[in-house]
C-alpha cells in the first residue's frame, strides 16, 4: 500500500471528531513511512537498525562496498531482498537519524516526540484523555506543514498530488480557523471560571496565598518566566515552568502555567494562544 492512501484515509477521518484516534494513528504511519522513505532514498542503509548509530551505519556502508568475496556479498544481497531479517529503527531513533542528516528544528522534533506519544496512547492504552480542539490544531499547524514538507523532497512526490489538493489545503486551513475560535472561547471560559473563583475567596484566604513563593517549590532552572500578571486575578503571580517529562522513552521538556494565587493553569497550547510563550 502506498503511503498516499493512508495518508488520503487519515485526512478523510480527520474532519470527524470522533474519528480524530484513527487520523493520528494513520498520520503517525503516514509520517513515519515518509521520514523512512527520505531516508532510504538518500542512503538504503539509513533506515536499518544498525547499533541505532548513524556513525555505525555509515562505516558499515563503506566497508560493505569492499567486499571481495562474491559469495558472502551475494549472501548480503539475498538477504537484503527478503528485508524480513533486517530491523527497522524505531520512531523514536528515526527522529534522531533524520534530525542527524535533515537537521531538524527542536520544535518540529519535539512536535514529531508528541505526535509518537499520541499514537502510542490510541493503540496501547483504552483509557487516556485527548483534546480533541488543541490536538487537531496540533496536527494542522505542526504535522500537516511537515507532511508537506517531505513530500516535496521524495521522488514519488507526484502521487499526493491529488491527496493535498487546493481544494483539501483550503477545507483544512477552514478547520484551523475553526478550531482556533473554539480554542480560544474555551480558554475564556477557563479564565473566567477561575477568576469567578477568586472573587468569591475570603480576602484572609487571598493573603495566606500571597505568601507563597515559585521557588519554595521549584528549582530556578525549572522557572523560564515568574511575577507575570495573572490573566485571572490580574496578580503578579503567574509563573511558566519549563519541565521534564522522564516517563517518555526519549525524555522531553513542555511549559506550563500556574497562578500561586488563584491557582489558574494553563498548558503549553493555551500559552503560546495567549502569547505568553516566546521561546529564544
Amino acid at each position: 500500500m502506498h503511503t498516499s492512501i493512508i495518508l488520503q484515509e487519515a485526512l478523510n477521518y480527520f474532519f470527524y471528531d470522533d474519528k480524530l484516534e484513527l487520523s493520528i494513528v494513520l498520520l503517525a504511519i503516514a509520517v513515519e513511512r515518509l521520514m523512512k522513505q527520505h531516508l532510504f532514498e538518500t542512503d538504503e542503509i539509513l533506515v536499518l537498525d544498525k547499533n541505532n548509530s548513524v556513525e555505525h551505519l555509515a562505516r558499515f556502508r563503506r566497508l560493505h562496498s569492499k567486499i571481495s568475496k562474491e559469495s558472502y556479498r551475494q549472501k548480503i544481497e539475498a538477504l537484503k531482498e527478503k528485508r524480513e531479517n533486517f530491523k527497522t529503527i524505531t520512531f523514536d531513533e528515526l527522529i534522531k537519524r533524520y534530525d542527524a542528516f535533515f537537521d531538524l528544528p527542536d520544535d518540529r522534533i519535539k512536535a514529531l516526540r508528541r505526535l509518537g506519544n499520541l499514537r502510542n496512547n490510541v493503540v496501547h492504552f483504552h483509557d487516556y484523555y485527548l483534546n480533541v480542539t488543541d490536538e487537531s490544531l496540533f496536527i494542522l499547524t505542526e504535522i500537516i506543514p511537515f507532511i508537506r514538507e517531505i513530500i516535496a523532497e521524495v521522488k514519488d512526490s507526484h502521487k499526493f498530488e491529488d491527496i493535498l489538493s487546493e481544494e483539501i489545503i483550503e477545507k483544512l486551513q477552514e478547520r484551523e480557523s475553526e478550531l482556533t475560535a473554539l480554542q480560544a472561547d474555551e480558554l475564556k471560559q477557563k479564565i473566567e471560571s477561575k477568576k469567578q473563583e477568586y472573587n468569591e475567596l475570603h480576602p484572609d484566604e487571598i493573603e495566606v496565598r500571597k505568601q507563597n513563593r515559585i521557588r519554595d517549590t521549584h528549582e530556578d532552572r525549572e522557572i523560564f518566566k515568574e511575577q507575570l500578571n495573572c490573566p485571572a486575578c490580574d496578580n503578579n503571580s503567574f509563573h511558566i515552568l519549563k519541565l521534564f517529562d522522564e516517563e517518555q522513552e526519549e525524555p522531553t521538556f513542555y511549559y506550563k502555567g500556574i497562578c500561586l494565587i488563584c491557582e489558574l493553569e494553563l498548558t503549553e497550547d493555551e500559552l503560546k494562544t495567549m502569547n505568553l510563550l516566546e521561546v529564544q
